[in-house]
């Protein structure tokens, strides 16, 4: 006969198991996945000054993309940040605190119907720049490659503003720019801190594997 597992101790040592990834995976960015805007059909441009979901375009053009091309790994839209020439996007991160490092993720391709076959698109998070690349080949089948990026950045106030911003460069300008999708922000957590979380857990596990272990030979 198998005993029962309904041991309050043991509840929480697996609840605290799970805490910690899922705390972790939290993220300061409001609809980094596109979708609080209508639905665009197969897309929607979207002009300077007009609002987006949890976005702002601030300069030029950008496209919400639908059912356009391949959505990025996890789901949700994707943004073309050249719309009718190269665009930029921002919004107003908020609850951050000073001097904890962030990092910033993101997934990355390029629209292939048009060139450049090289499409740069920069990042501003408060007083940080970075720049990313990727490589196109003109193809007209609707079907995206991303590849997942990241940048850190360490918080100089409570709030900092995430910019996006389509650098492609094709005869001044572009329809045809780097693509985003799946934009999170979250707080990298210190070294210290994990390893208190982790010497913390282990009586948690080994207590859990023990009794998992009589159960089998139960």
């Amino acid at each position: 006969m198998r005993k029962s597992l309904n041991k309050p101790w043991l509840k929480c040592g697996l609840a605290a198991l799970v805490a910690l990834p899922v705390a972790a995976s939290a993220t300061l960015v409001t609809d980094g996945n596109f979708t609080q805007a209508p639905d665009p059909g197969i897309f929607t441009t979207y002009f300077a000054s007009q609002t987006m979901g949890g976005w702002t375009v601030t300069a030029g053009s950008v496209d919400l993309i639908g059912s356009y091309w391949t959505p990025p790994p996890g789901g949700g839209r994707s943004v073309d940040m050249a719309g009718n020439s190269s665009g930029t996007i921002e919004q107003t991160i908020s609850g951050l605190v000073v001097n904890q490092q962030y990092q910033l993720s993101f997934y990355l391709s390029g629209n292939p119907d048009g060139p450049p076959a090289v499409k740069v698109l920069g990042t501003i998070l408060g007083a940080t720049t970075d720049s990313f690349t990727y490589t196109t080949a003109i193809n007209y089948n609707h079907s995206l490659s991303y590849t997942l990026e990241t940048a850190s950045f360490t918080a100089t106030s409570v709030s900092e503003v995430l910019q996006f911003q389509d650098q492609s460069s094709y005869n001044g300008s572009t329809p045809f720019g780097a693509v985003i999708g799946n934009v999170s922000l979250a707080p990298v957590p210190e070294t210290t801190t994990m390893v208190a979380g982790a010497m913390f857990l282990l009586p948690f596990a080994f207590s859990t594997l023990r009794v998992l272990r009589r159960n089998r030979m139960a």
